[in-house]
């Protein structure tokens, strides 16, 4: 029974996809470049008080141990934080390879107070002293276990974490971090909750939606080349936000697939898997043994892959040359969010037509065999979207199965084989009709991506959003099946 063909060309175009996947760094090098610089300018409110400069070393040594060292200068004023004094740091903090933390040598201005700080990590103990007032006191504490540091407004530090963390939406992190400004260690937890374009000073990116809820309660922006781009800490009505200067920006060499990775993604991935496949199973039962679903099926995942060509450059290029304009303008995000709402659905509702016109031409198929086509052409697309938007981490011993972004995959699973679906029994109709199905569809694929809008302004959560997409794609879903039905008779 070819069935099993199926299923085995399902689980090959998962494993191609998880090679894409944002998977943790495996050393510093992967993601700063020797002399590479970061710059965060803090803000209260539109009021600038602080920045932050952090360089990377690359390799070197503290105390005779082998390290990777970073440089990093903080000068902030708390004054219109209610608080009347500033803050000066200098340190050179140092890290092992996968970004444990070893040591810092800092000095610390507050006011008129000047402190220093000396801290190193051997075998499985911390060791070294601080000064203030000119007493010393020295620090000797046991660390059985290499953990990350995160200290006080050291936002490279908070990258770095980041950085050795396997990053998916949907995904749950936590663990422990070590806090050297007060010898302490500290939970840390987030949900990565969503991707979007993010705005940070005058440009734009992607980037995950990292919420955090230890050690505070804060909201992070991680880029796919593990940049920290943005912080936003409601509490204290602070941003922080990266100064991007290309000229620092070093180079991120890409890590080589690991088969271990895709294993450990693997359960989330088959729930998409064994969903496509129940939703498909009349069309599969029917039809598994002609090798044109297949061929199709491989050619839907291949057009997402176009859309790193297609939509992408082109949705960031109208942010960066209309919308960002724009919006510095003082004009409203509701006007240029429209044309990128448009651009994914024009690009992907033609994309999906490409390989069932292909097919049309080449097998002439009937129109119920047609439709199967469109069907297979969209699980292909939509199950690529899915395994490479949505992932899980086991580092808390969670799956994050039953979450919104998981929740939202699946109904643009929906979406994607109803529409080809939509297009397949099109093109057995004639031209005119294809050319309105084509229409609708983009038009419907445009207003569910501008919905968004309105949970970005706050005007829905995400949870009525999700809702409210769920129900456009089923009532989609039922107009084909009425369309088809019908067109029968």
């Amino acid at each position: 029974m070819r069935i099993k063909y199926l299923c085995f060309a399902l689980i090959i175009s998962t494993i191609t996809l998880s090679a894409m996947a944002v998977e943790k760094s495996a050393s510093l090098e992967q993601y700063r470049s020797k002399g590479s610089k970061r710059t965060y300018q803090f803000f209260i409110k539109d009021q600038k008080i602080g920045t932050l400069e952090s360089r990377f070393n690359g390799k070197t040594t503290f105390d005779d141990i082998g390290a990777f060292g970073f440089s990093e200068k903080l000068d902030i004023d708390f004054t219109p934080m209610g608080q009347d004094y500033r803050l000066h740091v200098e340190n050179m903090h140092f890290v092992d390879k996968g970004g444990y933390y070893i040591g810092d040598d800092m000095k610390l201005v507050f006011g008129d107070q000047i402190q220093t700080l000396y801290l190193k990590r051997t075998d499985d103990s911390l060791s070294g002293y601080f000064i203030a007032n000119d007493r010393r006191q020295d620090v000797s504490r046991p660390m059985p276990e290499p953990l990350f540091s995160g200290d006080n407004y050291m936002i490279d530090q908070l990258e770095c974490f980041l950085a050795f963390q396997d990053i998916a939406v949907g995904d749950t992190i936590g663990g422990t971090i070590f806090v050297p400004q007060v010898l302490a260690t500290s939970a840390i937890e987030l949900v990565v909750e969503d991707y979007q374009m993010v705005r940070y000073g005058n440009l734009f990116d992607s980037a995950y939606v990292c919420h955090f809820f230890q050690p505070s309660e804060q909201t992070a922006y991680f880029t796919k080349d593990k940049r920290l781009i943005r912080i936003e800490q409601p509490s204290q009505n602070l941003s922080i936000i990266l100064l991007e200067n290309p000229l620092d920006r070093g180079t991120t060499p890409a890590k080589p697939f690991a088969f271990i990775d895709f294993i450990k993604r693997l359960p989330i991935y088959l729930v998409f898997i064994i969903f496509g496949i129940i939703f498909a199973s009349s069309f599969i039962w029917k039809y598994h043994k002609k090798y044109e679903i297949y061929v199709i099926f491989v050619l839907g995942g291949i057009i997402y892959l176009l859309l790193h060509l297609t939509q992408f450059p082109l949705q960031k290029w109208y942010g960066m040359q209309y919308m960002l304009p724009g919006m510095q303008a003082g004009r409203s995000l509701f006007l240029y969010a429209a044309v990128i709402a448009l651009i994914p659905a024009l690009i992907q509702t033609t994309l999906k037509l490409i390989p069932i016109v292909i097919l049309y031409i080449l097998r002439k198929p009937a129109q119920s065999f047609s439709v199967a086509l469109g069907v297979f052409c969209g699980l292909g697309f939509g199950l690529y979207e899915a395994c490479a938007m949505t992932g899980a981490s086991y580092q808390t011993g969670r799956l994050a199965v039953l979450s919104w972004p998981v929740f939202h995959q699946l109904f643009a699973l929906i979406f994607h084989m109803t529409s080809g679906a939509a297009l397949g029994y099109g093109i057995n109709r004639g031209i005119g009709h294809l050319l309105g199905i084509w229409g609708v569809l983009v038009l419907i694929h445009t207003i569910t991506n501008y919905m968004f809008v309105f949970l970005q302004k706050g005007i829905f959560d995400v949870g009525v959003f999700e809702l409210l997409v769920a129900f456009i794609d089923l009532l989609l879903l039922l107009a084909v099946f009425v369309m088809i039905k019908w067109a029968r008779r």
